[in-house]
């Protein structure tokens, strides 16, 4: 296929991608205490306090007795009183936190992963699938069905996060890379598997994150139908393809260069191409792996996708 111009780019690109997550709205906790409050004047008014012959000695016992009240009523109620939608306090503070780490920085581990792909255009024949591994013959450079991504969480928190989340839960394994146009992009991220991308799915759309990197070969971009539209799919750009960044694609990460073992953008050059953009999106998410294996068998995919 023919390098597509800017325009056919453009229109090709924000036509056919469907819609993904939603961010879960945090849950306000109720932090009115007029029930405390009422609480402790029933008790202090009831109480009945030792007689003291010492008046001085009768009010400081008073005001103890009181500080002592008000501390229990306020522990008691800190482990009853849940959020408005039912949950106990420590887990309503837990669902905060794990709302704000979605915008939060992901610093450390799980920033590099590596891909395994089947079915390259120059290799098929030397390579075979097995049980999540690629045996190949022995004169073959195993290295070329190898890539990895770095993330770069200073460019898309929240895109960052949600690509190491798909794979810790191993979403990409088997996912096929669907859509490949030459000199634009490769685009891979609907599961093979119907009931995992309907689970994914119903979490609904990711905000968008401020475009920060730009669009240029090797780098590595969720796909989007408008803003606040990031689902699962994701594209590697194969082509500069800077005007994106006006559209607001906020790149996540980039292909690494080759190294021990592993190659780089020769590996992802290397996918099958020749379906174009003839694999129809709406029958993957519904057949998944029966559809793609009956009408698409040569499509290049993911093997094992592993963080190093």
């Amino acid at each position: 296929m023919s390098a597509p111009t800017l325009s056919d780019i453009e229109a090709v690109e924000m036509q056919s991608i469907p819609v993904g997550y939603r961010d879960t709205p945090k849950e306000d906790e109720d932090d009115s205490d007029d029930d405390e409050v009422d609480e402790l004047d029933m008790i202090a008014a009831s109480s009945k306090l030792p007689k003291q012959k010492d008046p001085a000695l009768k009010r400081h016992s008073y005001m103890t007795y009181i500080f002592v009240c008000v501390a229990a009523i306020l522990l008691l109620a800190g482990l009853l009183r849940g959020g408005k939608d039912g949950t106990s306090p420590l887990n309503a503070r837990t669902k905060a936190m794990s709302d704000d780490l979605s915008t939060s920085s992901n610093t450390g581990d799980n920033m590099i992963i590596e891909f395994t792909v089947a079915n390259l255009r120059t290799n098929s024949q030397n390579c075979t699938h097995v049980d999540k591994m690629l045996q190949c013959i022995p004169q073959h450079n195993n290295a070329t069905n190898k890539f990895r991504i770095q993330l770069h969480d200073e460019w898309a928190p929240i895109g960052v996060k949600r690509f190491q989340e798909l794979t810790k839960a191993n979403f990409w394994d088997d996912s096929r890379i669907f859509r490949v146009v030459p000199n634009f992009v490769s685009q891979v991220g609907i599961s093979s598997y119907p009931d995992v991308q309907k689970y994914w799915d119903s979490l609904g759309n990711l905000k968008d994150d401020e475009v920060v990197g730009s669009n240029r070969r090797g780098t590595v971009t969720f796909a989007t139908a408008g803003p606040n539209t990031r689902t699962t799919q994701i594209f590697i750009n194969t082509a500069d393809n800077k005007f994106l960044d006006k559209q607001g694609f906020s790149p996540i990460g980039e292909v690494l260069p080759a190294g021990d073992g592993y190659g780089s953008m020769d590996v992802v050059d290397e996918m099958y191409s020749k379906y174009g953009e003839e694999p129809d999106q709406g029958m993957i998410e519904e057949k998944g792996k029966e559809y793609l294996e009956e009408e698409y068998p040569l499509l290049s995919y993911f093997v094992t996708a592993v963080f190093v």
